[in-house]
């Protein structure tokens, strides 16, 4: 008979259906009692992960995210409620595990996970659950767990279509395996852009809440070296096996090669986790505000002058430039020395109705990249060679650099900027 000693008595009345389950029994709960896991997330993949979880009896539970709960989140985070919008997503989603299971201990990490601080959150948990949403949060968590020597749960989630499996280095693949090469984020739909079905992060992230407690005791077979794919439209699951790259070199040191995502977090990472995680500082928005003024007046690396606000329109200096909110809000003003400004919006029509910056023309970028930029819509820009700066944005400075690229094809000689962290960072102040 299996030894119960070890749990309690509200234990044992709790997990009873864990306890007769056959091929589980008192071993594996204890297991899952004294283990501690690190989320990542605690949105709509961390919302089914934290409850199943909390609920299973995971003894401590870490949560990765400086986020706060919003009102957009609401459709698929049903971790949240109306009542706790503003709070941070952490301290709602404690509450209610701590409401299914008083005795689990929560602790709340309200910040991103970066190079900086990976491998300290990640150095004395059992297990990582990956819920991010964007590249570099990814990239950042399997190099900090390759180097410990961690297992990782990955989900990730996109329209109707999801995916899942377990990476550990050393045993079978990690993310670098599946994703070897470094993604060019503008080529990649934001989470706000591609849009995802409610109901999908709870079949992902119970799927992935399965895994982590497979990993745990012990039981079954873990998604380690396969990756499950599900088709909500379709309701069809297929399966797709994945083996470590004996070619590749061993991870020594967190994110040494990230350098081109730092300040595109917001691109979905490939099916793009929802969550809000760390490696970007709004959750459902992505960037927080990567463009602030560069201290002597100019900004940084944009080719804008300081003293008139103009680029260095049709150089290679110019491929990309940005612009602050700050620095917007004073041309906008009419600061003196300062110059025209049109503003153009690219995101979606539901976003614009939302919120917009006054005056701007709206044409969304799917248009754009669909006629190349020439589009008789942008015809009020007069985009040429003598027009005035126009200020593209969007919700959080990725598709903004995309349009850019597409109409500074299509008009060389135009003065274009993009509004870094976009419409969130403008509308922050």
């Amino acid at each position: 008979m299996s030894d119960l000693s070890g749990l309690s008595d509200s234990q044992l009345e709790r997990f009873q259906r864990h306890l007769s389950l056959s091929g589980f029994g008192p071993e594996p709960q204890q297991r899952l009692l004294d283990s501690r896991v690190l989320v990542i997330g605690a949105g709509g993949l961390g919302a089914p992960v934290l409850t199943y979880l909390a609920a299973a009896g995971v003894g401590r539970l870490e949560i990765v995210d400086d986020d706060v709960v919003d009102r957009s989140n609401l459709h698929r985070q049903v971790i949240h409620a109306e009542e706790r919008i503003g709070e941070p997503k952490t301290a709602s989603a404690a509450g209610v595990m701590r409401g299914l299971h008083p005795e689990v201990d929560v602790v709340e990490h309200r910040c991103r996970i970066t190079p900086d601080n990976a491998l300290d959150l990640v150095r004395d948990v059992d297990l990582v659950i990956d819920g991010s949403d964007n590249f570099l949060t990814r990239y950042v968590v399997s190099d900090a767990a390759e180097i410990l020597g961690k297992p990782v749960v990955y989900g990730a989630i996109l329209r109707f279509s999801g995916q899942v499996s377990v990476f550990w280095a050393g045993r079978g693949p990690t993310y670098r395996d599946l994703y070897p090469e470094l993604p060019d984020p503008r080529e990649v739909p934001t989470c706000a852009e591609a849009g995802v079905l409610g109901v999908l992060p709870g079949v992902v992230g119970t799927l992935m809440a399965t895994e982590a407690i497979k990993v745990l005791t012990g039981i079954g077979e873990p998604l380690l070296g396969r990756i499950l794919f599900f088709d909500a439209l379709a309701a069809s699951f297929r399966e797709l096996a994945l083996a470590p790259d004996p070619g590749r070199a061993r991870v020594e040191e967190v994110g040494a090669d990230l350098g081109p995502l730092l300040e595109t977090a917001s691109a979905c990472a490939v099916g793009g986790g929802e969550s809000g995680a760390a490696g970007s500082s709004a959750a459902a928005g992505g960037d927080g505000e990567a463009g602030g003024d560069a201290g002597n007046g100019a900004e940084a690396g944009t080719g804008v002058d300081a003293g008139t606000g103009t680029t260095t329109a049709g150089t290679d200096a110019d491929a990309g430039a940005e612009i602050s909110p700050a620095r917007l809000r004073e041309l906008l003003s009419g600061a003196p020395g300062g110059t025209a400004v049109r503003l153009l919006d690219v995101r979606e029509g539901w976003e614009h109705r939302l919120g917009a910056i006054p005056d701007a023309l709206h044409v969304p970028l799917g248009g754009i990249v669909e006629s190349g930029g020439d589009l008789p819509a942008l015809e009020p820009l007069g985009l040429g060679e003598d027009a005035d700066v126009v200020v593209v944005y969007c919700k959080a400075g990725v598709r903004s650099r995309r349009a850019q690229d597409v109409l500074r094809e299509r008009y060389p000689q135009a003065r274009l900027l993009s509004l870094a962290g976009g419409y969130d960072a403008w509308s922050r102040g």
